[in-house]
């Protein structure tokens, strides 16, 4: 996968330019919006990406309740980064909402925060009712340092700064769970122009209960996306043990770009024979 990695150029960092384009489509896109599926109540915990806080999901979860959706923000704040304690945290809140609700928990995830629901789906997979991730890029091996992944520079120097520790932390000493994908239906949403993560790194291979939906756009305005509300809205309109594909309707191929399928992730047995 390393090998077929989109390089992110300076070009790649200034189209992140049009995240406030992409915000100002959502007012005139909103009646059409207003079709999509809805929902019959069911819960949906939304994670922010990395250094975000609830703030940044608050307009795409104030459409998902007008969808009708009962949807919660993560509550804890600013999103440092992958941390065993906040992963912790975040087990304990599917779990409350699951007993709140009595039914199965969708989670959302826009990046860093997709990486969190992908771990969720894995321990948890009687708690959790389907995981889409946006721009969420789940297919890297165990941290790197800024010259050797294919993310944007300044944010991995960022995020090597708040996590000094990273190499003592138990999630992160684990099996990468997140490569896997989840026992659960999962979605992968990805934009081949990200600025930020590569998109190789955000596509899974496809399966019976996995897919990947390639949109246009920035990985900054992933949270204000028309089309990304849309597939959020559809994906999490079917009823629960009746999963289909997102492009199995031809007015959905329509509107979104052929996606890719990813090269099968490596198992931790492969990982390790890579390495000698």
């Amino acid at each position: 996968m390393a090998e077929q990695a989109h390089k992110l150029t300076l070009g790649s960092a200034l189209l992140e330019l049009r995240a406030p384009i992409e915000a100002l489509s959502l007012l005139p896109t909103m009646p059409l919006l207003r079709m999509a599926p809805k929902g019959d109540g069911q819960p949906v915990l939304v994670i922010p990406g990395f250094l975000a806080t609830d703030n940044s999901t608050y307009v795409l979860r104030r459409y998902l309740k007008r969808q009708n959706y009962n949807v919660y923000g993560w509550q804890m704040g600013r999103n440092p980064g992958l941390r065993d304690d906040i992963y912790r945290k975040l087990e304990s809140r599917v779990i409350e909402l699951y007993g709140q609700h009595q039914e199965k928990i969708s989670v959302v995830g826009w990046s860093l925060g997709g990486i969190y629901a992908r771990v969720l789906a894995h321990r948890l997979p009687d708690y959790v009712r389907q995981v889409v991730t946006l721009g969420s890029p789940f297919n890297l091996a165990h941290p790197k340092s800024a010259s050797e992944v294919d993310i944007s520079g300044p944010i991995l120097r960022i995020y090597e700064r708040l996590n000094p520790n990273i190499a003592n932390d138990e999630l992160l000493n684990g099996e990468p769970l997140w490569e896997v994908p989840p026992p659960v239906p999962s979605t992968s949403i990805y934009s081949e122009s990200d600025g930020i993560a590569a998109w190789r790194y955000c596509v899974d291979p496809i399966n019976p209960h996995t897919e990947n939906v390639r949109v246009t756009g920035s990985h900054t305005g992933m949270t204000h996306n028309p089309m990304i509300y849309y597939a959020i809205a559809e994906r999490l309109s079917q009823p629960q043990d009746q999963w289909r594909p997102f492009e199995a309707q031809w007015f959905h191929r329509f509107f979104f770009l052929p996606a890719a399928n990813a090269e099968p992730a490596a198992t931790a047995e492969q990982q390790a024979g890579n390495h000698h």
